[in-house]
């Protein structure tokens, strides 16, 4: 039956081929199906930090800090 989703061919050397094997029967998936969602997880993680970059970048450029006196009216 074809697929509507696009495919992608990844060479793996044999450690990482024998570890996502491992995985994928560990966790009962085929290794296709834990590849793609390992995919999945490291493409979120680096867009997590990027947005974590970017709002680092924001705050130094727009932060005024407050001592705890100011703060709390001490």
């Amino acid at each position: 039956m074809p697929t509507h989703h696009p495919r992608v061919q990844v060479t793996l050397d044999e450690q990482s081929n024998g570890a996502l094997a491992a995985l994928a029967s560990r966790e009962r998936m085929s290794k296709s199906a834990l590849a793609a969602q390992l995919i999945q997880e490291a493409l979120e993680l680096r867009e997590d930090a990027a947005l974590s970059r970017h709002a680092d970048a924001r705050l130094r450029e727009t932060a005024r800090w407050h001592s705890h006196d100011e703060a709390w009216g001490a």
